[in-house]
């Protein structure tokens, strides 16, 4: 009897069988699934910190504008900005020993809830 080890009956095939390409679909999914969600967060926390920079700024102007007013003219006071969805609000305490205190506080809604900066400084009179 004779064995035929590779005979016509058993023709190898070269390629990939249809198990291989689905595995390899699915871990390309999962990768670019992980790579959507980081880019959707990059992008929340970046829109966060541009408004948090732009109260922080806002507050800062408020302070310089109330400084160059001097200490005579600087009254406390409130603005909202609907364009903006941004609210001030400031106070000047009265002046001692030649200083005035300032506290300049910017509120905004975010998706995790309002938030808001102060900024305290003082004004020499």
């Amino acid at each position: 009897m004779r064995s035929d080890r590779g005979g016509a009956g058993r023709a190898r095939r070269a390629g990939l069988s249809i198990v291989e390409v689905l595995v390899a679909l699915v871990l390309i999914t999962v990768g670019l699934l992980g790579v959507a969600g980081a880019s959707a967060r990059a992008i929340r926390v970046s829109t966060s910190a541009a408004r948090e920079r732009r109260a922080t700024q806002r507050a800062a102007n408020r302070v310089a504008v109330l400084a160059s007013q001097g200490c005579s003219a600087a009254r406390g006071g409130a603005l909202a900005d609907s364009a903006a969805q941004m609210s001030e609000r400031w106070t000047v305490t009265p002046t001692a020993a030649g200083v005035s205190l300032v506290d300049a506080a910017v509120r905004w809604n975010a998706s995790g809830g309002a938030r808001s900066v102060t900024l305290r400084s003082a004004i020499l009179c």
